[in-house]
């Protein structure tokens, strides 16, 4: 169903290098800036906003799996206006779902702009896999990119045909993986127009995902040095910090500033541990998923036995899924038994698709210089690029700053109608 388009034309919003003494976020250690972020709408409520769960039924013959009878619907949060309004699609990252965390914050931000927002599951989750992945093992991004343009076509036919909601335009923002496969998405729309999105907000998508995977698994293996004890302690204490800023305002700077000063008694190598096991919430239902979908023998428990295989599946690292999981599924597409995972990985990056993002007056891109999840060098390699088509901040870490009013306003900016 072809809505109406936006007409875009190359406007200049001063998008470029913010100076590290123009910008004055307080928190330059990019872990700590971090958890700032990540204790955005922790809770999963929005505070005086309606929101409907919307199910779109994307992949036919995913509703009767065993174990999974029912579930086999796309669940999309819905945050509509009252009449016609221009929309905005957002797909958070790993470990995120439509119902908590920074794109919640967002969709609150952008419904007060008048818009109509639409939060959409991660592709990297449980949900995605089921509904909308036609391979059921998401994790390579052209074909991530490719799903989840159909389900967002399906899913504005039932906002238009079951829930009457009127579009005046689309836009889209993704936010770390998320914005690696809006990259890719950019790229398909540009050629079939079957959606027809206005403007794209890329925010700190990852430039090698292997490299990513790899320091994440890093981390999380903290927990063995760390020992059970101490790492139920280091999650037990973090959780009460995120418990008491819930009761506070949402980015309130003083607020924000408790947080950190809870979270700065932490060491480095603990920091990073929460993170990794933040970013790895939702691997273990991924990893169920897969196996019901198409059984590659990774658990030992037998299929009717849930249970026991959820708790297999909390050993699995984002390593292990990508070679154990996602990889041999894509062999097989392909039909090529012997290509590598670096294959698997180069073949989805950000810099395979960088000439044809190239002057795209729709695609914008936020970085952090300081994000740990990328390397410094291709960070301004990516900036020197793309010019003005890329904001780097020196300070933010990895999606820690997005609430920085400074960064909140140019977001708001580039969407405003």
């Amino acid at each position: 169903m072809r809505l109406p388009i936006i007409v875009v034309t190359a406007v200049c919003l001063s998008w470029s290098t913010v100076h590290a003494e123009d910008y004055k976020f307080p928190y330059h250690d990019p872990y700590l800036a971090t958890v700032t972020g990540a204790v955005l709408n922790a809770d999963g409520r929005t505070p005086g906003l309606k929101r409907q769960v919307v199910h779109v039924p994307v992949l036919p013959g995913r509703n009767e799996l065993p174990g999974l009878e029912g579930r086999g619907a796309l669940s999309v949060a819905l945050y509509r206006q009252s009449q016609p309004a221009p929309l905005l699609f957002i797909i958070p990252g790993t470990g995120s779902t439509p119902y908590f965390g920074l794109a919640t914050y967002f969709a609150r931000l952008f419904h007060k702009e008048g818009f109509h927002v639409a939060v959409l599951p991660s592709p990297m989750s449980w949900n995605f896999a089921l509904a909308a992945s036609r391979s059921g093992t998401p994790g390579y991004t052209p074909d991530d990119a490719r799903d989840l343009y159909e389900a967002m076509q399906k899913t504005l036919a039932v906002f238009q045909t079951q829930y009457g909601v009127k579009v005046t335009g689309i836009n889209f923002m993704g936010m770390s993986l998320g914005a690696l496969e809006g990259a890719y998405l950019s790229l398909i729309d540009a050629e079939e127009g079957k959606i027809g999105i206005a403007r794209y907000l890329l925010v700190n998508p990852p430039l090698h995902v292997s490299s990513v995977l790899r320091k994440l698994d890093e981390w999380a293996a903290l927990q063995a040095t760390f020992g059970r004890s101490r790492s139920e302690q280091i999650q037990s204490k973090a959780l009460g910090i995120v418990e008491a800023f819930a009761k506070q305002g949402r980015d309130d700077p003083a607020a924000m500033a408790e947080v950190a000063k809870g979270f700065a008694t932490f060491t480095r190598d603990e920091l990073q541990f929460l993170i990794a096991e933040y970013l790895q919430t939702l691997l273990p239902e991924l990893v169920y998923v897969t196996q019901a979908i198409h059984d590659q023998d990774v658990f030992t428990a037998p299929k009717d036995q849930i249970r026991k295989r959820l708790q297999e599946a909390k050993g699995t690292t984002f390593t292990e899924y990508s070679d154990k999981i996602a990889v041999p599924r894509w062999r097989l597409q392909i039909g090529q038994p012997d290509a590598d995972a670096e294959t698997f990985n180069s073949q989805g990056s950000l810099a395979l698709i960088l000439e044809r993002l190239l002057g795209n007056p729709r695609v914008y891109i936020m970085h952090n210089a300081d994000d740990f999840l990328a390397d410094r060098s291709s960070i301004e390699q990516l900036k020197e690029a793309m010019g003005s088509q890329v904001t780097l901040y020196p300070y933010g870490g990895h999606l820690g700053n997005l609430w920085y009013p400074q960064n909140k306003e140019s977001i708001r900016k580039l969407f405003k109608p």
